[in-house]
């Protein structure tokens, strides 16, 4: 079990304007975040001497609950690195990606729940960092009940003597009644079911109402966890997207204008664009590539209720879709910024300026996020 020494504590800003707001400080700076409903899982990396290690915690704020749930080998301790990556919540599900290794780099998918925090490897891949060919687990994300994650695998060098196309598939991860999730292991619990399968390129980029969004060069499609296809489209400049409801949120960016589009799936009612401000480069909040990634100067972040979350630099927007309104709230210290809305509110990540090896969590209520739109 991880030590609780990770939480530093719990503090109430003071100033009228955050006087609602509740911080989490903790031992390192944050990474990423995923929040459903009332809480927020944690991606981290403290350090105790030499040995850096990534972690996993989930905090709920409303019951001041904090539980760790997962850590990588110190980050050092293999040739090419070790670490964790794309951390899923789902209710009381949490999963995320542990990697290791030199010149293959191994994937694992850990699952734990709030109850059994103790995660077990449910799937597993393995690619050579120098090859590009081999297995690949790269976004998990969660919403409710739906726990999901991509798998894939390349063969670049088959390109130049026998052709292999490249397969993807998506999961959805279940508590019981699945089959046995790829590369599972002898033993290893049946806890997937397939999504959808394809020979090319698939990724998972959202999931929200029981439905996962996929994106394949710039076309995104959304399906049902049985495979129906609910929605498909094409975004020119395709960036990152998410999901509320039964509303499609798209980023896309031409040359140097980023936008957002909206799609209702139902109808199949395309709304937008929405221009955002202008920056170096523009994509998603989460790095889903288990190469790595570097962080674009614009993310999108979340969409919740008609408000479209996204961050530059170190300032939250929160931009409401029917007026156009944008709200930015500036997090009081240094990034990467991360940030999630949900019903309950608003969590966002920043580093105290004084403090820069540690991190900060900070959960803005709903009520007084929606109190700060004129």
């Amino acid at each position: 079990m991880i030590s609780r020494a990770l939480l530093v504590g719990l503090v109430a800003l003071a100033g009228a304007s955050s006087a609602n707001t509740a911080v989490l400080s903790l031992a390192g700076p944050v990474s990423e975040l995923a929040a459903d409903g009332g809480r927020v899982a944690i991606l981290l990396r403290t350090k105790t001497g030499n040995c850096a290690r990534d972690r996993v915690a989930v905090w709920a704020p409303a019951t001041r609950s904090f539980v760790p749930v997962g850590a990588s080998a110190c980050t050092g301790s293999t040739s090419t690195g070790a670490g964790l990556f794309s951390v899923g919540l789902a209710g009381t599900r949490v999963a995320y990606v542990r990697f290791a290794g030199g010149n293959t780099r191994e994937l694992q998918l850990r699952l734990a729940t709030l109850a059994s925090p103790r995660p077990v490897t449910v799937a597993s891949a393995s690619f050579g960092l120098d090859e590009g060919q081999g297995t690949f687990i790269g976004r998990v994300a969660g919403d409710g009940s739906l726990l999901a994650f991509d798998w894939w695998s390349e063969c670049g060098p088959c390109a130049q003597a026998t052709p292999v196309a490249p397969r993807a598939s998506i999961f959805r991860v279940v508590s019981s009644g699945g089959s046995a999730c790829p590369n599972a292991g002898l033993g290893a619990l049946p806890r997937c079911r397939p999504v959808t399968s394809v020979v090319g390129s698939l990724r998972l980029l959202a999931v929200g109402g029981g439905l996962a969004v996929t994106g394949s060069g710039d076309d995104v499609a959304v399906r049902a966890v049985d495979a129906t296809t609910v929605y498909s489209g094409t975004f020119a400049g395709l960036r990152a997207a998410r999901i509320d409801g039964r509303v499609l949120l798209v980023l896309a960016r031409m040359g140097t204008q980023s936008s957002l589009w909206t799609v209702d799936v139902s109808s199949g009612r395309r709304s937008g664009p929405w221009s955002l401000p202008a920056s170096k480069s523009a994509g998603d909040d989460v790095c889903a590539d288990p190469s790595g990634c570097s962080l674009a100067a614009l993310r999108l972040a979340d969409y919740q209720d008609g408000i479209a979350v996204y961050v530059v630099g170190r300032a939250v927007h929160l931009l409401r879709l029917s007026d156009r309104r944008d709200v930015t709230i500036r997090a009081p210290g240094v990034g990467p910024v991360h940030a999630q809305l949900e019903p309950s509110g608003l969590f966002y990540s920043y580093r105290p300026a004084g403090s820069p090896g540690r991190g900060r969590v900070a959960f803005v209520p709903m009520a007084a996020v929606l109190s700060r739109f004129p």
